[in-house]
């Protein structure tokens, strides 16, 4: 089955998307350990397709690939919550909002900022442009980036790629009015 969106080649759908159980949460706890591990798998793959990042969790059970309309089914809130829940331990998404509110909206990295982080300061380096000044919505936008993977990468997993670069000591930010204006220095 596929789906729609995006540019380019549609996105495959597993077997398992028609298969009506897998949309209900399996009691049986290592049924539901790979069940939650396929829906942790088709989420990284379908946000990746559709270069998507940000997830509004009572939203997005309504649309694909959270449901399915040709079998009548969709995931419970509830449960993306707790496929969303297992994508944060493995770090790859993040809850989003204030610490202790309600878990309605995340961030859904199909590369974890890590290894964004480690794109953009090779990209840095090959360019010769440590230790020069570049905002986010250069690095996002600008030619210098359109053939690179990161072109086009959402403000916010490209701001968390860059804190994780200046966790390491490879990168200094500098705050700016807004996304798009903060600043950052990629290091040797």
């Amino acid at each position: 089955m596929a789906t729609g969106g995006g540019a380019g080649a549609r996105f495959q759908l597993p077997e398992i998307h028609s298969f009506p159980p897998f949309f209900t949460r399996q009691p049986n706890e290592d049924t539901w350990k790979e069940q939650r591990r396929l829906w942790c798998d088709l989420v990284v793959a379908f946000c990746r397709h559709h270069r998507r990042s940000a997830l509004a969790v009572a939203e997005a059970v309504n649309e694909p690939p959270f449901s399915n309309p040709r079998i009548r089914r969709a995931l419970r809130v509830d449960t993306l919550r707790e496929v969303v829940d297992e994508l944060v331990s493995q770090g790859h998404a993040a809850w989003t909002g204030p610490k202790g509110s309600a878990r309605d909206t995340c961030l859904v990295f199909w590369r974890k900022p890590e290894v964004w982080a480690a794109m953009l300061h090779q990209w840095a380096a090959d360019r010769g442009l440590c230790n020069t000044v570049l905002t986010l919505y250069e690095l996002a936008n600008g030619d210098d980036t359109a053939d690179q993977e990161f072109h086009g990468l959402d403000y916010a997993t490209l701001r968390r790629s860059l804190e994780a670069l200046q966790s390491q000591g490879r990168a200094q930010l500098f705050a700016g009015s807004s996304d798009e204006d903060l600043g950052v220095k990629i290091f040797t």
